[in-house]
């Protein structure tokens, strides 16, 4: 079973992993916990029904490190944000005649890189060493 925030409810279920993850393949991070597993199981269903799913304030990420105990963040927030900002003064910066338009797609196209670039990649090497052992 699994417990988790998604977007599909909007708030946070616990369901079947193969339900929750559709086939797709997922990697499984291994993060300390800031306080002992039964706690995190147990801070992680009082969400359930109760959550409310927000892409930028309570997304799956912030609800992990919730339960965990560490600091409500989201790297993939935060890089997206970062990265559209910065694609938004490039075009600025670089554009003979800038535009809202122009604007706009420095920030779609640089954001969406930046956020490309925090998702969960295969760590083969990693898994090959750690299944030959």
């Amino acid at each position: 079973m699994l417990i988790s925030a998604t977007e599909r409810h909007g708030t946070v279920k616990e369901e079947a992993w193969d339900v929750v993850t559709k086939g797709h393949k997922t990697y499984v991070v291994n993060i300390p916990f800031c306080k002992p597993v039964h706690e995190v199981i147990s801070a992680a269903r009082t969400q359930i029904d109760s959550w409310k799913y927000s892409l930028t304030e309570r997304n799956c990420e912030h609800f992990v490190k919730w339960a965990t105990g560490f600091e409500v963040s989201s790297t993939q927030v935060k890089a997206a944000v970062t990265g559209a900002v910065i694609g938004a003064v490039l075009v600025g910066v670089m554009a003979d005649k800038p535009s809202m338009l122009k604007f706009l797609g420095g920030a779609v196209a640089v954001g969406g890189l930046a956020l490309a670039s925090t998702k969960a990649i295969e760590k083969t090497e990693a898994l090959t060493e750690a299944s030959a052992t």
